[in-house]
């Protein structure tokens, strides 16, 4: 054995409750050598070496760089490794490594000046009596981010109804609104959790426009973002509940609230060391915007799929939307009186509720182009636009045809697609000479170029007007057509 380690084994036993006899015994060595062993283990110049176990993957330090600047994930360097390396290890011991190669995230104060931002969460705070039943009960906390100033009420269901009606709340009770105020991803106030591109639901982006007040989310697992709000529910559940020996419901909201105005509002804040109530009343609630003469109203929201008529359904009547979302699910939002119809945030229909039942209530706009109905004087325009004599034709036919002028004007317009509004112009002419005023005579005229013969009637006229009825008019017509 080795001098050094002649030492150490002395130390051991020494350390066991050896004597220096025994000792001297045990490592046949002299009790003089024991004793000189044992004052250097006294003056402290013997120490126990620090033995240190040698990871696996202590040689790859460099690969394991190499593959982080690639952008690789932990599996996937546990594929290359035993793929490129032949090394078999756990994705466990590739994850402890990795460790070493973490830098920490460094964060910056967010300071917030006077009214600019709040912050708002829910916070369980357990199971209570309300109205004989035991329910779950969050706490709703909202934070000025630059005063600390707080509002807390206790909700039992966090829908977008509650959320809204806790904000209102809330800025009543600050006398003011913020500029922005920042949620969580929170199911109430945000359908598409993306820092880059929320898509806030609906009724909560109009309430915060309503109050002039603008959302912004919270990065996902990102509590830093909004660390004053989570600091204050923690300090409700560690500060509030912690006193509350009871489980009623309505108690603990009052309590909830003298808690808030006397304690939470009142105390030296840990951070700021700053009295939130004062910092509030004498810089933040000046800056804060006014609140609106009126209260925001709460809508109901549903999802609706339109039908192929282009109507979306509620309480048995039938609302239409433009024709181009058939088939489509899109969003309602209904008070006593209106319902607004949605495609993401944009409103693409507006109809007043109707009082009956099994009613078809459609706005022509909503119609494809071709399926609209056209005023008189659109139909006159149109006609004028043809040609004097159409319009002529068009005066005759809302005389003579007054439930059919509409439908026959309609398949003449349609004729442009093929003819010339000239030749359509005169085929209206050559029909009033023979005071025939079909859509089919207009097709043939057009058809086979009558329009260019000389004009002849086939009339026969007499001191009561026309002797014929139309119909003869139209079989006169017709063989005159079929003979040229």
């Amino acid at each position: 054995m080795h001098g050094i380690e002649m030492k150490f084994t002395v130390k051991t036993l020494l350390e066991k409750g050896y004597s220096q006899r025994q000792i001297s015994k045990e490592l046949n060595i002299s009790r003089r050598t024991v004793k000189k062993y044992f004052n250097e283990i006294r003056s402290g110049s013997i120490k126990t070496p620090q033995i240190t176990k040698r990871k696996k993957l202590d040689n790859y330090e460099e690969y394991f760089e190499e593959c982080l600047s690639l952008g690789l994930t932990g599996v996937l360097i546990r594929e290359k490794l035993e793929k490129e390396k032949n090394i078999i290890v756990s994705y466990a011991t590739v994850s402890r490594f990795l460790k070493q190669f973490n830098t920490p995230e460094v964060y910056i104060p967010l300071i917030a000046k006077p009214g600019e931002e709040a912050q708002v969460d829910f916070g369980y705070l357990g199971r209570f009596i309300k109205d004989n039943k035991l329910v779950k009960v969050w706490c709703f906390s909202i934070v000025l981010s630059h005063s600390r100033y707080s509002y807390h009420t206790l909700v039992t269901n966090q829908t977008v109804s509650t959320f809204i009606n806790c904000h209102i709340e809330a800025f009543e009770y600050f006398g003011g609104v913020p500029e922005t105020v920042k949620i969580d991803n929170l199911k109430a106030g945000v359908i598409t959790p993306n820092i880059y591109g929320p898509i806030i639901q609906i009724q909560y982006a109009e309430l915060l426009e309503y109050y002039g007040s603008a959302p912004i989310t919270a990065r996902i697992r990102r509590g830093q973002d909004k660390g004053k709000v989570e600091a204050g529910v923690k300090y409700v559940k560690s500060n509030f509940l912690k006193r509350i020996e009871h489980n009623d419901f309505y108690q603990l909201q009052l309590d909830l609230l003298d808690w808030t105005n006397n304690v939470c509002n009142t105390r030296l804040h840990g951070t700021t060391r700053k009295v939130p109530v004062e910092i509030f009343n004498n810089l933040e609630k000046k800056s804060l915007k006014n609140l609106p003469l009126a209260r925001y109203e709460i809508y109901k929201i549903e999802h609706r799929k339109v039908n192929n008529y282009g109507h979306i359904s509620h309480k048995n009547n039938f609302y239409s939307v433009p024709y181009n979302y058939i088939g489509k699910t899109l969003i309602i939002k209904i008070t006593n009186t209106l319902i607004r119809v949605y495609d993401d945030t944009s409103q693409i229909a507006l109809h007043p509720i109707c009082s009956l039942d099994g009613e078809f209530i459609t706005k022509e706009e909503h119609l494809p182009p071709e399926k609209q109905k056209r005023t008189l004087q659109q139909y006159i325009n149109k006609a004028i636009a043809y040609g004097n004599e159409t319009n002529k034709f068009l005066e005759a036919l809302i005389i003579r045809k007054p439930y059919e002028w509409q439908r026959i004007m309609k398949g003449i317009f349609k004729l442009e697609n093929g003819y010339d509004i000239h030749v359509i112009n005169q085929a209206c002419k050559r029909a009033l000479v023979f005071n025939v005023l079909t859509l089919s005579t207009i097709k043939n005229i057009c058809k086979n170029n009558l329009y260019e013969q000389p004009s002849e009637s086939l009339a026969v006229n007499n001191a009561s007007g026309f002797s014929h009825e139309l119909k003869k008019y139209d079989d006169l017509f017709n063989n005159n057509l079929r003979m040229n």
